[in-house]
């Protein structure tokens, strides 16, 4: 392919973005839909830009009725519908989410394969019985519903209780043996066991009784026992390929996991470094006796205690054999399956990091080395679509360590589920964020873009929007993590400008190397050794959170990485991946002595190695010489208590103006940026801020052509620019998207652009007088068809929303109207100072301009307006969240909708060119006033 056509079909791929760039969609189904409300809600999805959805059966929907005959026809609608509109779909496989349970048809019928766990009792010395008690599930935490859901009459019951490993630990050195013959009997019940011995236990140690029991009552299955997961395959998948086998690899591309795990477990005796019960079955129990034979009475004790380094060590061991057999076993099998039909694998695992930096932001009470062993770069290796989760509109680490394990297994990109369950101050835990609006997530969209992710999908789009009888987290799907996007008033007019911008922006990333100069280790082996609540957790969260703050890229990286790394020219190389600087946050634990001689050889080579808190002092295999290793190879680290100043690290990315093009945010800059080489010899730079700002595009020796690629529209144009680096401003809530390439004539200039690019078309820049408040003559009206104040018309400020004005719990789309005069037509500029939603701004009937995020500016032409009266009506459609929220108790107070400032307009007075205006009217140099009435 020659490289004009390579240009041509990039220009083409970005005007017209496919399914795997747009926007997706979780579709929650609350009940059966039938076909009428299926091909409705799919036509609606692909005409707002959420070209991919995956149908989710929440808590609402009969649980009974899941994978019945009726609901595989309505998927079958749906995929079917999905084909006809050129949309992908990827089959979500469980009920309501936690994939391993088919809403329990995978263990209606087989009992024993429901989940089981390994508990332990502690018999201290000279006695003789011990018990377990209080055993508490985490679902506890989400309340009846969720009890409902995961177990039988939505209680807990323990059976099947049995002896696993009896152990005596010699209470000083921690030493083990195994004593079966120790224990007499056990007495379980379903909520309690009691473990009895033949004597009491000797001085100077203590008794460690591992016993396991099944959950009588759990949907769930076992998910490390083989034939269990079998089991949920047969239950759970193969229904779906009997209805849509013949969509598979096609219409239907790939399978979603989501947070596959049993429950976690604690108890009111627990006592030891593991926090949680954890999944056990006999099967597993063969391994651990094949891999450790007569040292498992060791290993299972340092699971438990110790802090020195030959327990550690074990514990390492232990964790790593665990999390590579609970994967093989689960989502080894999951992906066999579905690649044998043509189905690619994706899905995401409990995520620690969720919403935050830190490796212990979320799940905290959780321990989640039994959920795969918190080896994230593992689990990918089961995935052919890297997936993470992202909770509320932040910057985050998510999208950017999916990025980082897509890269560690040669892709790059990540699916990014989005939910919202985070209220703002005086709102009720769990109660969503029906407050949403397409600003805020934009500005999610963009940054997540930024930070590596391929494609949002949003959680979720409801099938309804639930009742007003109560307001019962997740029973009521009002209150299931809402907003359900198309019930926000602002989706049916303004949501497909986003989705197209946000899939354009994705096009563009797609081929870019992205500009990364620091590799950050993930403390695996520590988090192994030390759990995921240690320094090295809120270290990792430090060191990610201050680079992305400070502008410079980077990855993380696996150890496993290192074992292949070359060294060219001072970076540090992972396959195409180049790195100036290895950071190891608080990292206590590596696999071996082999590491730190790998680390050695960076520094030797000229790669910065950099380190903060706690240092290496274990090693998972081998003596245990680490501390010594790492005191020899000190001197050649870089060390830091916490993480360094900004100065210090962005002293970390190479300077690459004289080598290749790059941006540069000046000091005090709010622009991020994501940029690099692409596939066809040039450059790609993304550039984004929340506030106006100033990036700097820096070029070595040229000549260098500048196009500007224009996400909201497709369109692109040439830039000049001869002055290096040439400043490009960015307006609030500017995206601007940037190509270099060589072989262009050079010429001078800014690099401007605003939201209606006169000066991108060749004409002036218009001159605009004075802006005049039209502070007062407005109505606001609603239409006939609105759920509340349905055809109503009053009087209204324009200082503050329509909540305080006596519209406290009305959340419609509203028109605020008014009259001005005009001596002669002439071009307006309208501008919102402030609003709450999306608005359409209409002139005598004619629309002119949508803004859903601010600047809310709008020009209207001239040929839009006459002598004389002229209506202005600005369509507000503000957030659901005081239609949702009134009279529940779950908002201290309503949240604002409408304009909360008098809108400003001017008029244009001269423009540098007499020729036609961008937008096709005469825009010589006129005057005229404006007259409120």
């Amino acid at each position: 392919m020659s490289a004009l056509s390579a240009h041509e079909t990039a220009l083409h791929r970005f005007r017209n973005p496919d399914p795997w760039h747009a926007p997706a969609a979780y579709w929650f189904w609350h009940r059966l839909p039938d076909e009428d409300t299926i091909r409705a809600q799919v036509r609606q999805m692909h005409d707002a830009g959420i070209r991919s959805f995956q149908v989710q059966a929440r808590l609402s929907y009969p649980i009974g009725g899941y994978l019945d005959d009726d609901y595989l026809a309505a998927c079958r609608t749906a995929v079917q519908t999905a084909a006809e509109l050129g949309m992908i779909v990827g089959i979500y496989d469980d009920y309501n989410w936690q994939t391993g349970q088919a809403a329990g048809r995978a263990v209606a019928g087989h009992d024993e394969l429901r989940e089981r766990h390994l508990f332990w009792v502690r018999i201290p010395a000279g006695a003789s019985d011990g018990s377990l008690s209080g055993i508490r599930s985490a679902t506890e935490n989400l309340g009846p519903a969720a009890m409902d859901w995961h177990y039988e009459g939505g209680v807990v019951a323990w059976a099947d209780w049995q002896v696993e490993y009896a152990l005596v630990v010699a209470e000083e050195q921690g030493a083990a043996v195994e004593r079966p013959e120790l224990v007499d009997r056990v007495d379980g019940a379903a909520a309690k066991c009691h473990v009895h011995l033949v004597e009491p236990v000797p001085d100077g140690t203590e008794a460690i009784v591992f016993v396991s029991a099944r959950c009588a009552t759990s949907r769930i299955v076992n998910p490390v026992d083989p034939v269990a997961v079998d089991r949920f395959i047969e239950a759970g998948y193969q229904p779906f390929a009997d209805a849509l086998g013949d969509f598979f690899g096609s219409t239907v591309a790939y399978m979603f996991f989501d947070q596959p795990h049993a429950v976690y477990y604690d108890w009111a005796e627990r006592r030891g470094d593991l926090r949680s019960a954890m999944p056990f079955h006999e099967s597993l129990a063969v391994s651990i006796r094949e891999r450790w034979g007569g040292r498992t009475p060791q290993v299972l004790a340092a699971v438990l205690d110790g802090d020195d380094p030959e327990r550690l060590s074990l514990r390492a061991q232990f964790y790593e054999h665990f999390s590579g057999y609970a994967m093989e076993t689960f989502l080894g099998k999951l992906r066999t399956w579905s690649h044998a039909h043509g189905l690619r694998q994706s899905g995401h695992e409990v995520l620690g990091h969720v919403g935050g930096w830190a490796l212990d932001t979320a799940f905290a009470n959780w321990d989640l080395r039994v959920n795969f062993g918190l080896d994230h770069f593992g689990v990918d290796g089961y995935r052919d679509l890297t997936a993470v989760d992202a909770q509320d509109a932040l910057v985050q680490l998510s999208p950017v360590f999916g990025d980082s394990v897509a890269r560690h297994h040669g892709r790059s990109g990540t699916m990014v589920e989005q939910y919202f369950v985070t209220p703002p101050e005086g709102g009720t835990p769990w109660s969503g964020h029906w407050g949403l609006t397409l600003q805020e997530l934009r500005t999610t969209a963009i940054n997540h873009h930024l930070q590596g992710m391929r494609q949002m999908i949003f959680h979720g789009f409801y099938q309804t929007h639930g009742h007003d009888d109560d307001h019962e987290s997740l029973r009521n799907p009002r209150f299931d993590f809402p907003p359900g996007i198309n019930f926000e008033p602002w989706f049916a007019d303004h949501h497909l400008r986003f989705a197209l911008e946000s899939a354009r922006l994705s096009e563009f990333l797609e081929p870019v190397s992205p500009q990364s100069d620091v590799a950050v280790l993930y403390p695996l082996r520590t988090v192994w050794t030390a759990g995921q609540l240690g320094e090295q957790a809120s270290a990792m969260g430090e060191w990610a959170r201050a680079l992305t703050e400070s502008r410079v890229g980077f990855h993380l990286v696996d150890e496993r990485d290192l074992e292949a790394a070359a060294v060219e020219e001072g970076a540090v190389c992972f396959g195409d991946r180049r790195y100036r600087a290895l950071v190891l946050p608080a990292v206590t634990t590596l696999r071996s002595a082999a590491s730190l001689r790998r680390l050695r050889r960076l520094a030797e080579s000229g790669v910065r190695v950099l380190a903060s808190g706690a240092t290496p002092a274990v090693y998972q295999e081998g003596p245990q010489t680490a501390a010594e290793d790492w005191a020899d190879l000190a001197p050649a680290v870089e060390m830091f208590h916490t993480v360094p100043e900004k100065a210090v690290l962005r002293g970390l990315a190479a300077q690459r103006g004289q080598t290749e093009p790059t941006l540069r945010a000046p000091a005090g800059s709010a622009v991020r940026w994501r940029g690099g080489p692409d596939a066809a010899d040039g450059f790609r730079f993304a550039c984004f801020t929340e506030t106006e700002g100033t990036v700097e595009l820096l070029l070595p020796d040229g000549p260098w052509h500048i196009e500007e690629w224009q996400a909201a529209d497709g369109t692109v144009r040439t830039l000049e620019a001869a002055e290096n680096p040439v400043a490009l401003r960015l307006e609030q809530n500017a995206l601007r998207l940037l190509r270099v390439y060589r072989g262009a004539e050079p010429a001078s200039g800014w690099a401007d652009a605003t939201e209606d690019s006169e000066a991108a078309a060749g004409h002036g820049t218009p001159q605009w007088s004075a802006p005049e408040a039209l502070e007062s003559g407005w109505l606001l009206e609603v239409a006939k068809d609105a759920y509340e104040e349905a055809g109503t018309r009053r009087d209204i400020a324009v200082t503050c929303g329509w909540e305080r004005q006596g519209l406290p719990a009305f959340a419609g789309t509203a028109d605020y109207v008014r009259q001005i005069e005009l001596d002669a037509p002439v071009r307006l500029e309208l501008m919102l100072p402030a609003v709450a939603g999306a608005v359409a701004v209409s002139v005598n009937g004619v629309r002119v301009g949508e803004r859903a995020w601010a600047p809310y500016r709008v020009t209207i032409p001239a040929d839009a307006l006459r002598v004389g009266g002229n209506e202005l009506r600005i369509r507000v459609a503000p957030s659901a969240a005081n239609r949702y929220y009134a009279g529940t108790g779950l908002r201290a107070e309503p949240e604002p909708c409408g304009l909360l400032a008098p809108p400003l307009v001017s008029h244009a007075l001269a423009t540098a060119d007499l020729g036609a205006s961008p937008d096709g009217f005469d825009s010589g140099p006129r005057s005229s006033s404006v007259t409120e009435s």
